[in-house]
């Protein structure tokens, strides 16, 4: 089964929670995350406040060492998407078989542009909760074996 998170830059809010789901170690589950546009981040791999959160939580050893482009192959080919946003559910549409696939969608804002430096981490820590939540929820939902949530 494969499960993929999708978001703008997939520089911050997917890669948190692919991270986190990848370090739970679910026997069958393959995660990914991707970006719709991952282009606008130049060579930044992962938002500094986003590693420094999985840092804090010892998971920075199960984020993916780069980003990666949303496509039609890796969404047709995922079990289970996971969208951040709307507006991401909107750009993969066209991709997605709601017969074949479980789609949801989080609604997760990205860190806006009014947030200031010392604001960041409060701000990513706080999505990071909410992440983790709805990604227990979700993997106790679709009842794989050996799964327990932790929590953080």
């Amino acid at each position: 089964m494969i499960l993929h998170f999708i978001c703008t830059g997939n520089i911050y809010r997917s890669r948190m929670a692919e991270a986190y789901c990848i370090s739970k170690g679910v026997p069958g589950l393959s995660v990914l995350s991707s970006g719709t546009q991952t282009a606008l981040n130049g060579l930044v791999s992962i938002a500094p406040y986003a590693e420094e959160t999985l840092r804090g939580h010892g998971l920075e050893c199960f984020a993916s060492a780069c980003w990666r482009q949303t496509t039609a192959a890796l969404v047709r080919h995922s079990d289970i998407l996971v969208f951040m946003e709307s507006e991401h559910y909107h750009y993969c549409i066209d991709w997605v078989d709601s017969s074949m696939q479980t789609v949801e969608i989080w609604n997760i804002p990205d860190i806006g542009s009014g947030v200031g430096p010392a604001q960041i981490g409060t701000v990513a820590e706080r999505t990071f909760a909410v992440i983790v939540h709805q990604t227990d929820l979700l993997l106790a939902s679709i009842a794989l074996p050996h799964y327990q949530a932790t929590a953080f």
